[in-house]
This record gives C-alpha cells, structure tokens and sequence, in this order.
C-alpha cells in the first residue's frame, strides 16, 4: 500500500485536504477491515465515516438503505412491496428526488448497471485500502477540474460528468464500466449527510487512472500568461 499512501501524500500537498476515498469490491471476506455491522444507513452517509477519522470496514447490501448499493456494485437487500412503496414516498413528490416514479425510471435508464454483484465492499481511506476499484475525491470545483484536465491532456479523452439523480447514481456505474473517470455534484441528501461545501464536487476515478492523473497534475495549464 506504500504507492497509495505516496498518492494521498501528492494529493494533500496539492491542496485536496479531504483524504480521498477507496472502495473496493470483493465476494470474499476482506482483510485487514472490520465489518461495519448491523446498522443500516444510507450509503453516502457511511462513507463519509472514514472523514471522521474511521478505519477501512467493509459492508454487504444490508447495511444500505437506498439503492447505493445496487449502483456501487453489491446488489440491493430484499424488501417487500410495503416498505418500497413507503420508501417511494421518500423519493417522489414536491421537493423530492423526482416529479414521479416515471420520472425517476426514464433518468436510472440512462445509467449502466452492474452485471455481476459482490458480496462486500471496502470502503477506507485512499493509503489504507490495497488496489481498491475506484476512489472519490471531493474538492473545490477548481481542483476538480484540475483532476479531468489532466486526464483530457494525456489522453486526449473528454471526461463527462453526470446529474440529476443521486450521489451513488451519478458516481459509480459510468466509472466502473468504462473504467474512466466523472464527476458530479451529487444530491441535496449526499451532501447534506456527507457535510459538503457548497462550492465542494464529487470525482470518481478509476482506479487505473489515477496514477495518471496524479502525474500529469503537473503539467497542465495554470491560466496564467507564460
């Protein structure tokens, strides 16, 4: 884990003061993490745990309570049709997630989905998890365009951000089929749990990239006159 530690340390001193995040999916029972337990949550809000300072857990399906799960890769727990219905009331309606559930079926259409579920998921900070599958960087949207930049400059590849639907939604399965990179801003819930700034952005890379993007960090354009 000595590299990822090396990439959190070129992160901090480039100003991402948040520690960024790993996750990393797995269908057997992780090392070197403690299972989150029994406690169910919604997905940004148990993320946002390592920010208080948490050790790397790892959690299955049933700890979520929203469709995190599903869309981060292991699946969702089974409900029956009285608490979806009740959970339906949470998300449609007047200042809610959409205007109906047609609404919210024609955005998750757009979305590519998981063929195959894990059974676990290791959620830590970045120098903490070994060859995690994506990480999460939130920052200023000026550093955050500085990470996509990077990327555009070495590879000549645009990098398209979503929103419009929820955190989870928006930052996991375009990274974890294309294996690129995206960002976003999330949702009034994810950001209200996970404690955002309001100038603060979500980022979603895989894995792969981010050495990359660390490297080539520096030698993007500044905006200033050279």
């Amino acid at each position: 884990m000595r590299k990822n530690k090396e990439y959190a340390q070129q992160l901090k001193e480039s100003g991402y003061e948040r520690k960024i995040i790993a996750f990393k999916l797995s269908d057997r029972v992780p090392e070197n993490a403690e299972h989150y337990g029994d406690v169910q949550s919604f997905h940004c809000a148990v993320v946002a745990e390592i920010w208080e300072g948490r050790a790397p857990f790892y959690i299955t399906s049933d700890n979520i309570l929203c469709g995190g799960a599903l869309y981060s890769g292991i699946g969702h727990r089974k409900i029956g049709k009285e608490e979806f219905d009740a959970g339906m009331t949470q998300v449609i309606g007047i200042n809610k997630g959409y205007t109906s559930r047609d609404a919210m079926r024609r955005a998750t259409q757009h979305l590519p989905h998981h063929f195959k579920h894990y059974t676990y998921q290791v959620i830590g900070a970045l120098e903490d998890v070994e060859e995690p599958d994506v990480v999460m960087i939130v920052a200023d949207a000026y550093r955050v365009m500085r990470l996509c930049k990077a990327y555009t400059w070495k590879t000549g590849e645009l990098v398209y951000g979503l929103s419009g639907t929820g955190w989870c939604t928006n930052s996991f399965p375009l990274v974890s089929r294309t294996k690129t990179m995206t960002f976003n801003m999330g949702d009034e819930t994810s950001r209200v749990l996970m404690n955002l700034d309001a100038g603060e952005m979500y980022c979603f890379i895989h894995y792969d990239l981010l050495p990359l993007v660390i490297e080539n960090l520096k030698n993007i354009q500044t905006g200033l006159a050279v």
